[in-house]
C-alpha cells in the first residue's frame, strides 16, 4: 500500500540521519581523544623537562674555573704576605702601610676614572640625541612647515 502521507520515507530518512549522527559523533569522540592523547602526551614531556631542568649536574668547567681562581687568589696572598714581609724589614712597618694607602688611593683612582668614562658615554649619547631631534625637527619644518 502507498503512503501517501510520506511517513515511511521520512521515517527512513530520520533513522539515516540518526544513524550519520551516531557515525559523526563517533569520529568526533575519537578525533577528541587524539587531541587529548596530544596534549597529555606535551604535558608528560614539560613535567619531565621541569624534573630534568631541577636535576644538579656537575658542571666540571665550573668547578675547574673555580679552583683555578683560588689558586690564583692563594698566589697573590702569598706573593703579597712575602712582599710585605721583605718591605718591612727592609723599610719598617710604616713603609708597608704607605704602600697599602697607596694601594687604595690606586683603586679609588681607577674606579673614579670608570664613573667619569661613563658619565661622559651618558653625556656624549644624550648630546647625539639631541642633535638627531633638532635635525629631524629642521627636516620636517623643510619639507612639511612653514619655510617650504
Amino acid at each position: 500500500m502507498p503512503d501517501p502521507f510520506g511517513i515511511i520515507d521520512g521515517a527512513k530518512t530520520i533513522t539515516k540521519t540518526l544513524n550519520e549522527s551516531v557515525k559523526a559523533s563517533e569520529e568526533l569522540s575519537k578525533a577528541i581523544d587524539g587531541v587529548l592523547a596530544v596534549a597529555d602526551k606535551a604535558a608528560k614531556e614539560r613535567t619531565a623537562s621541569r624534573k630534568k631542568s631541577r636535576e644538579v649536574s656537575p658542571d666540571t668547567t665550573t668547578i675547574i674555573e673555580a679552583v683555578d681562581e683560588f689558586q690564583r687568589l692563594m698566589l697573590a696572598k702569598q706573593s703579597e704576605e712575602k712582599i710585605k714581609h721583605e718591605i718591612s724589614k727592609k723599610y719598617g712597618e710604616k713603609a708597608w702601610e704607605e704602600i697599602q694607602g697607596i694601594k687604595a688611593r690606586k683603586q679609588w683612582e681607577e674606579r673614579q676614572d670608570k664613573y667619569l668614562e661613563q658619565h661622559d658615554r651618558r653625556v656624549m649619547k644624550s648630546v647625539m640625541a639631541l642633535c638627531y631631534i633638532f635635525a629631524a625637527w629642521i627636516a620636517y619644518e623643510c619639507t612639511w612647515g612653514m619655510w617650504r
